[in-house]
């Protein structure tokens, strides 16, 4: 089987249809001798910031000096950007050879497994052959029945919990929190970023109920200092901890991430990983995000931001005005998946830039062009429409004045046909 077949055979699995529950996923893995079992991970969940704390993570402890796996999605560079050792992609060649490993086995039951799940086995056999010293594992979807809950835990990591994916998930934070919460597991340390009591309190009952041990970084103290687009400076406090680092994550909303993240360190270490003070200041210098506030060009100035729910948006504004105090020079290219708080997000963004073009990605579930102008609209400002994100930033970039601002966000799907389009060759 060469890639192409590989690709060909996963793409006839479901993608767009979510399958909460772990007999699938556990029946791949035994067909691959349960790879799962074979190194320890850091499990990190929550509705945002979960991909920017792996993506620390992983470079502080490559840093270290650890032979380390980062399991991530959805994809922004490449397909198999999800599946990454020592922040190398998985091959060509290593994908296809594990999926067919899995070809049999794919479609052996009635109950077919989701992409994801055919995915989520390959990476962790492709962990276990790399003989990964610790794997960093990014939940898809909730935490309870996804398919990443199957692996052996050092540290279960609950970044926040915002409304998100609620007719799957649950349409209160309460009931996201019980999803999110069913990573925790007993003896594990269970590590909860900044919660809502409501929130608190469902996950106390259910670190409470398996015997996890809820933990919180009320100990470390992070401040915001200077910041270019190259990289932002923070002040900490907390034990064992570097006084100055310097991230190489621009978004505001980083330092609450960053202060989950040395709380980790802190843990870690407690469980018997060395992490010196260095590896903690490399690896955050270093730590990069693709579609996270990620500069791509300076002159205009474009900024790729995937904030795709109400609080990411939220987020991002505040960042927005920090980027560009003159309103005369935001320029906003915008799509969303039809299934978000779509009217949330455009209400919260659209008031804040002069000129807002809309467009949509090449998801299915992908809002229609037309629908999302009319929302935007109803905010007072009239949009261009593209049929394509490529034209619609193509058009954008190239009208911008040398000193404006170009954000391009709403959906991940935005950005990474943004990223192609903006960063080819």
């Amino acid at each position: 089987m060469d890639y192409a077949e590989a690709r060909a055979l996963l793409d006839r699995l479901p993608r767009l249809l979510v399958k909460p529950g772990l007999a699938r996923v556990r029946r791949l893995l035994e067909v691959l001798g349960n790879p799962e079992r074979a190194f320890p991970a850091v499990h990190v969940a929550g509705t945002n910031g979960k991909g920017s704390v792996v993506a620390m993570l992983d470079s502080i402890l490559r840093a270290a000096g650890y032979h380390v796996g980062r399991y991530t999605s959805p994809e922004v560079e490449d397909f198999r950007d999800r599946i990454c050792v020592d922040g190398v992609w998985i091959s060509e060649a290593d994908l296809a050879s594990r999926t067919a490993r899995l070809a049999e086995a794919l479609f052996a039951d009635p109950d077919v497994p989701s992409q994801f799940e055919a995915i989520t086995a390959i990476a962790f056999e492709h962990f276990r052959g790399a003989q990964v010293d610790v794997a960093v594992v990014e939940v898809g979807l909730g935490g309870r029945f996804d398919a990443t809950n199957v692996v052996s835990p050092v540290l279960s990591i609950l970044t926040n919990v915002r409304l998100d994916h609620t007719a799957i998930l649950g349409d209160t934070a309460e009931k996201i929190a019980w999803e999110k919460a069913g990573i925790a597991k007993q003896g594990v340390p269970f590590l909860a970023g900044r919660l809502s009591e409501g929130v608190a309190a469902v996950v106390r009952a259910e670190c409470a109920a398996v015997g996890a041990l809820l933990d919180s970084a009320d100990g470390v103290s992070v401040t915001r200092g200077p910041f270019d687009l190259d990289r932002a400076e923070y002040v900490v406090e907390g034990d064992g901890l570097p006084t100055r680092i310097e991230l190489g994550l621009l978004g505001g909303y980083q330092l609450e991430n960053v202060r989950l993240v040395l709380r980790v360190v802190q843990l870690l270490r407690a469980a018997g990983i060395a992490i010196p003070l260095d590896a903690v200041r490399q690896g955050l210098a270093a730590a990069r995000w693709p579609g996270r506030a990620e500069v791509v060009r300076r002159r205009p100035m474009v900024i790729l931001e995937g904030a795709h729910n109400p609080a990411g948006a939220e987020e991002l504004a505040r960042d927005v005005i920090r980027w560009a105090p003159d309103r005369r020079h935001r320029r906003l290219v915008l799509g969303i998946l039809a299934d978000k708080d779509v009217d949330a997000i455009v209400g919260t963004l659209v008031p804040l830039f002069d000129h807002v073009a809309v467009c949509r990605s090449e998801s299915t579930r992908a809002l229609a062009v037309d629908d999302l102008a009319r929302r935007v609209r109803e905010h007072g400002i009239e949009p261009s429409c593209y049929d394509s994100v490529a034209r619609a930033v193509r058009d954008v970039v190239a009208r911008a004045g040398a000193e404006d601002v170009v954000v391009v966000t709403g959906s991940l799907t935005v950005v990474a046909e943004a990223r192609r389009e903006l960063c080819a060759g």
